[in-house]
């Protein structure tokens, strides 16, 4: 399958959060192959893949590397996050949906972060209101007020709907449904990398 590797650089702006993130599930990852397996034998380059929801994508997360360079009180020179695009076919070394929950739960309080420290800056460059924003900064947006304020985005029926990969949510659609409920991690962790390429306009470095 089309597979995309990023290279995330110290001087990107979404490094701090994603090394943050993957430090944490890499602990659980290997709290688990060690629950499973009674032992753990990763080795560089070995992965754990993270369904998308909305997008028809996985995400390949290293599993070697954070919580390594974290115990040398160090901060790796780059991550590589691989995203592919529709479902693989291969044999995992370990299947289940038991982290669908936590998953999703964990990796909304980094794009959040991430958000809040950009927003003035779009802001800035896009004057003419939340609407003007590259597509990407307006789903974060409404991801960021559904993570605040018990899953509501919109203040006003009258707001306009955010739209995104061909997502669209609109204040007809609460409070029937939840944005929460319309992506998982994995569709976050993407929405992020294209959030710091709007922001920058530059492409993030790839394999």
């Amino acid at each position: 399958m089309p597979t995309t590797t990023y290279r995330i650089l110290k001087s990107d702006g979404c490094y701090p959060e994603l090394n943050t993130l993957l430090i944490a599930l890499q602990g659980v990852a290997v709290a688990a192959e060690l629950h499973v397996t009674g032992t753990v034998k990763h080795q560089p380059g070995d992965y754990f893949t993270v369904e998308a929801k909305h997008l028809e994508k996985e995400v390949r997360l290293p599993i070697v590397g954070p919580v390594e360079a974290a115990l040398a009180n160090k901060k790796p020179d780059e991550i590589q996050i691989a995203i592919v695009n529709g479902s693989t076919s291969c044999t995992l070394k370990h299947s289940t949906s038991g982290f669908i929950e936590f998953s999703n739960a964990i990796f909304l309080p980094f794009l959040v972060t991430y958000h809040e420290r950009y927003r003035a800056e779009i802001e800035s460059k896009f004057k003419g209101g939340r609407t003007t924003w590259p597509a990407p900064w307006q789903m974060s947006w409404a991801l960021r007020n559904a993570a605040s304020h018990g899953g509501k985005v919109f203040e006003k029926a009258t707001q306009q709907p955010v739209c995104w990969q061909g997502l669209t949510f609109s204040p007809s659609d609460e409070p029937a449904v939840s944005i929460l409920s319309l992506v998982t991690g994995a569709d976050i962790l993407a929405l992020m990398l294209e959030m710091e390429e709007t922001r920058t306009g530059i492409q993030i470095s790839r394999l």
